[in-house]
């Protein structure tokens, strides 16, 4: 599903990641954990194609590198789902606003279909009472929440979380890793980033070790025993076929 072949990206003279190479297979779920700066949220941006690499190919689904144009960089990110750290709620909107939006831009929902489809994530996160409140009114826990009721409302085949428990207290922290645990078990594949081993061992599946800009510990490109466990559920969207012009 996810595979980096001897990708090195460059930001002028800083070196972010240094010739690396892993593998992820569909439903997997896998965490990268190093210290700031290790090359982490970089990684989750060469997977969304907001950047490329500056050397080496990155393959998603059926998207491979620089052959993906415009169009089916877009086509892509809206099969994947994105947790932030800060969150990147609208503080104008409320919280079933801030969800629909993610259903609105795909374009391929009526309004009388985008409705149910908030309501049952919201449900999922346990924010179905709250679907009125402004983010501003929210915990920092509930935020967060609301944030992965975005990320999982047109039912991804990845969901891709940076640092989602770092700005949290402990039981907020513990209610968002039970959250991605399920996701998971409900067949999406999840990519963690993370500072915090202790995190990764709490959402499970396999952990690799990143410092400064290279995998130093982990089965990069192994696909994990009884992987099949692993293929997602019907819930899952497949990503996108690539056309043959790409």
């Amino acid at each position: 599903m996810i595979t980096f072949e001897h990708v090195t990206k460059r930001y002028g003279e800083r070196l972010a990641l240094d010739a690396i190479s892993w593998h992820m297979d569909e439903g997997e779920c896998v965490s990268f954990v190093g210290a700031s700066g290790a090359g982490k949220t970089t990684i989750l941006r060469l997977v969304t194609h907001e950047i490329a690499p500056t050397s080496g190919t990155v393959v998603v689904g059926t998207f491979r590198g620089s052959r993906v144009r415009r169009a089916q960089r877009a086509l892509l990110r809206r099969t994947l789902g994105v947790i932030y750290e800060d969150f990147r709620l609208l503080n104008d909107r409320t919280v079933f606003e801030n969800v629909a939006l993610a259903v609105r831009i795909t374009g391929h929902f009526s309004d009388s279909e985008v409705v149910p489809r908030v309501l049952v994530a919201l449900e999922q996160v346990g924010l179905d009472a709250q679907h009125a409140a402004y983010p501003q009114e929210l915990s920092a826990g509930e935020r967060q929440r609301a944030a992965i009721a975005r990320a999982i409302v047109n039912r991804p085949a990845v969901v891709l979380a940076d640092e989602p428990t770092k700005a949290l207290e402990s039981e907020s922290a513990r209610e968002v890793i039970a959250l991605l645990r399920r996701i998971h078990e409900d067949g999406a594949a999840v990519l963690l980033v993370t500072t915090r081993p202790d995190v990764a061992d709490a959402l499970g599946g396999r952990m690799l070790r990143l410092e400064e800009g290279r995998i130093v510990s982990g089965a990069a490109t192994e696909v994990p025993p009884g992987h099949a466990a692993y293929m997602p559920k019907e819930s899952a969207a497949p990503l996108p076929p690539q056309t043959a012009e790409d």
